[in-house]
């Protein structure tokens, strides 16, 4: 699961950003003080950085300065949430290294968005393998192949991607807003059922055991319980 410090003095802002990023899979953090957020940043175990610039003690700008500059931190994403919107401000910090800079008031559907494609953008081998094998099905993303118990199966595109995805997340729930973004990059000709349509052909492809309805939500893979 993706661990995310939310370096954000506003509490309702934070239980929001908090609320809907939980809800995609990730593990949000929140720090009200910018001193705190940069110490357990450097400390370790986070893979992601949403930053305030107007904190009560240390700025963000600061913070961003000082992520950058250490080794242990300087490969981590960060997005700065920010009522300071003038292009002055979005320069300075794209500047220090900033991932992304995006203005209060925000869309909360935006900025999953923003999260999932800055994710996309910066991740490293090692954390994302580009196989997958839990003994009944098998994908290699790099030939676009798919197999379950050794047969081969024909997917599209889109339902390729689509499983993919689910993967990736294995027994973590995904929203169809999340499917949208990433496999249809939010195009507006795209509805739902298009997802629901999608979902159902790869059941019938990979077993209908293997996705979940999360009813309100979105889906989730579930992988054998040999491979759990």
């Amino acid at each position: 699961m993706k661990r995310i410090a939310l370096i954000e003095d506003d509490s309702d802002i934070a239980f929001i950003v908090r609320l809907n990023l939980e809800r995609e899979g990730y593990d949000v953090t929140p720090f009200d003080h910018g001193q705190d957020g940069l110490l357990a940043v450097q400390r370790g175990g986070f893979d992601f950085v949403i930053l305030d610039l107007n904190l009560p003690d240390l700025d963000g700008f600061t913070i961003c300065r000082e992520l950058r500059r250490d080794v242990r931190t300087q490969g981590i994403p960060i997005m700065m949430l920010t009522a300071r919107g003038s292009e002055r401000d979005r320069v300075t910090g794209l500047e220090l290294g900033a991932d992304d800079y995006l203005t209060k008031p925000f869309s909360v559907r935006e900025l999953v968005a923003r999260v999932a494609a800055i994710w996309r953008r910066t991740r490293v081998a090692p954390d994302d393998p580009t196989t997958y094998d839990d003994g009944e099905l098998k994908i290699d993303e790099k030939s676009f192949r798919v197999y379950r118990h050794g047969t081969e199966l024909r997917l599209a595109k889109k339902e390729f991607e689509l499983l993919w995805l689910l993967v990736r997340n294995k027994s973590s729930v995904i929203s169809r807003e999340r499917i949208l973004s990433e496999v249809w990059h939010m195009s507006d000709e795209v509805e739902t059922r298009t997802v629901d349509a999608h979902i159902r052909n790869l059941r019938k492809k990979i077993g209908a055991e293997r996705i979940s309805t999360v009813v309100g939500f979105g889906y989730r893979y579930d992988p054998p319980r040999h491979a759990q």
